[in-house]
């Protein structure tokens, strides 16, 4: 999340008019692959009045086994009229999020840009449907319905999407991914991870960039009891860079436990849209002889922008380069432009041939950020004690992200970080701010944080350069750290958690919410040495242990976690011989049956 340094390369290709008649890819169809279990194929009945009326530039590449019916065609484009995934339903279902998805960006775009769809849907299927390694041992211990479902997609659903999507790419250029799936992999800690494995195999297998392709994920609903895998969602981001989360926040909820209503889906599908529409930027227009494609790296000085201009026909005779609505450069191969204000620009290019005929790139907006600064001037300590509100400077974006801009909770800083001169609070989810930190030995470290909370869902986690730092239950990274209702905002209370290990030197630690309504006063990082405590050094007491908060190590002096005891019972430990030490360095044996 760091932006220290920015590099921005602005390639303005000038193509031909001549070469690009012969080139079947139109830029201005814009195509889109779908994909998960039943809430993106649909689940609603299609209501008949959203039969008729939908635009002839919003279309669908069936993708199932020819229809029975003799109507749609496996690898044949029709106006995306409802079902958009298998050619019948149940209960004239296959009303789903996409529907809305395209009909709002037609609405939305330039009337010259199309919108294709490519949706491979399997109602109750795990991600591991979509792992070519993974799907054939899957699909053998399914249910026959399920087998069924992929059946219609030749019996390899992930093969599928890969075969319509170069079909599709013969005649548009793919701008997205979407997913809506995870109802049937709730709770699994390592879904981020086997998603982004999905997502690298499409970018691969298709030949496309991250860069120019985001993956949208779509949360589950807000009800029900697949609920608590929109913490996992809200994961993604850390692991996928491209990725942005669609919100399922008061999308209307089905009658059952898993989908959503026709409303719900056309909520969402808008909110898919809006994303979309705005990783698209100003105006995505591209004329048939001028192409824009932008990278981004971090390797020089801030404030720089290096545009390098390449004519690939000679009939054009002069380019002009504009930023913010002012000519940069005329006729320069390359172009610095230095020096630039922090904020958001906007660059194109200007093309004329030898007729005077004008062709215009589409407008790309780039952003310069403030340099990310460590608020006292120097890295926080660690061991120590790091306040809340002592986050780096570097401004929304960059040291931070705040779902808006005003700071609801007064304090001294000008930031849209909500704090006062004591804490932070009014957070929610997917927001985050960042520290430099120092971290002055390597070894195993634990996290004193100080919070508060109105609200019986309010979490948090912790990464160290963008790597979790919290160890999730069956130990691998990915935890989080619940805060318990306190009753009230200013009422706080100490957790202290165990992290993975931290090695020594100069990071950037980050504070991300995964639940909201989460106060944080401070954070403090205790360096947990090797207990040298021996089992055999310890003699049985007779009482039994206080009750409280004890680090957990094992029979050789190796820390485990850090549990709570109560009644001499806790049942964060499995069967074994332990060693329990309080936090003033009393130490216990204990042994689990």
């Amino acid at each position: 999340m760091r932006n220290l340094k920015h590099k921005i390369f602005v390639l303005l290709c000038l193509l031909g008019l001549g070469t690009l008649m012969q080139a079947a890819p139109d830029p201005n169809f814009h195509i889109y692959i779908c994909w998960g279990q039943s809430n993106m194929e649909g689940n609603a009945t299609v209501p008949n009045e959203e039969k008729t009326g939908v635009s002839e530039r919003f279309q669908m590449l069936y993708t199932a086994n020819d229809c029975s019916n003799g109507d749609r065609k496996l690898g044949q484009w029709y106006t995306a009229t409802p079902p958009l995934a298998r050619c019948f339903h149940w209960n004239n279902g296959g009303f789903g999020p996409i529907d809305y998805f395209g009909r709002t960006l037609v609405e939305k775009l330039d009337p010259s840009i199309k919108v294709g769809v490519i949706v491979v849907a399997c109602g109750g299927a795990s991600i591991q449907l979509f792992e070519p390694s993974n799907y054939k041992n899957y699909l053998a211990t399914c249910a026959d319905w399920l087998r069924g479902y992929a059946d219609s997609y030749g019996g390899n659903p992930y093969q599928r999407i890969i075969d319509m999507a170069k079909i599709a790419q013969e005649v548009g250029v793919i701008k997205g991914i979407l997913v809506h799936q995870g109802e049937s992999d709730n709770g699994q800690s390592d879904w981020p991870k086997r998603l982004n494995g999905v997502y690298e195999n499409m970018l691969n297998d298709l030949k496309l960039k991250a860069s120019e392709v985001p993956l949208l994920v779509g949360e589950v609903r807000h009800t029900g009891p697949c609920s608590g895998h929109n913490n996992t969602i809200k994961r993604v981001p850390s692991v996928i860079p491209t990725a942005h989360i669609i919100s399922a926040e008061g999308c209307e909820a089905a009658g059952d436990d898993f989908h959503f209503s026709v409303a719900g889906y056309k909520l969402l599908g808008k909110r898919y849209a809006e994303k979309m529409l705005e990783l698209l930027g100003d105006n995505p227009v591209a004329q048939q002889d001028l192409l824009l494609s932008l990278s981004v790296t971090k390797e020089s000085e801030p404030g720089v922008v290096e545009i390098d201009v390449k004519k690939e026909n000679n009939d054009i005779r002069k380019v002009e380069i504009y930023a913010d609505d002012k000519i940069i450069a005329t006729d320069q191969a390359s172009f610095v432009w230095e020096n630039i204000r922090e904020g958001k620009h906007t660059v194109w290019a200007v093309g004329y041939d030898s007729n005077n005929k004008q062709y215009t790139t589409s407008k790309t907006t780039i952003t310069i950020m403030e340099e990310q600064k460590p608020f006292n001037g120097f890295p926080a300590k660690i061991p120590g004690k790091i306040e809340a509100e002592e986050f780096d400077y570097g401004g929304e974006g960059n040291a931070y992200h705040d779902n808006d801009e005003e700071n609801r909770n007064g304090g001294s800083r000008n930031e849209g970080v909500d704090l006062n001169d004591i804490a932070i609070g009014y957070s929610q989810t997917g927001e985050w701010i960042e520290y430099t930190v120092e971290v002055e030995e390597d070894g195993e470290y634990s996290v004193e944080s100080r919070v508060a909370s109105g609200s019986n869902t309010a979490a948090f986690t912790l990464y160290m350069d963008n790597q979790f730092i919290i160890p999730g239950d069956d130990g691998t990274p990915g935890g989080f750290i619940d805060v318990p209702n306190t009753g009230d905002w200013s009422t706080f209370t100490t957790i202290e958690t165990k992290l993975n290990k931290l090695t020594k030197g100069v990071h950037v630690l980050k504070i991300e919410i995964t639940g909201d309504w989460v106060d944080l006063d401070y954070l403090k990082f205790n360096l947990i040495k090797a207990d040298k405590t021996k089992v055999t050094d310890l003699k049985p007491s007779k009482e039994n242990i206080p009750d409280g908060r004890y680090y957990a190590y094992d029979a050789n002096g190796k820390l485990i976690k850090v549990i709570t005891l109560k009644n001499a019972y806790s049942d964060e430990l499995g069967k074994g011989l332990y060693i329990l030490k309080d936090f003033e360095g009393k130490a216990y044996p204990m042994v689990v049956k």
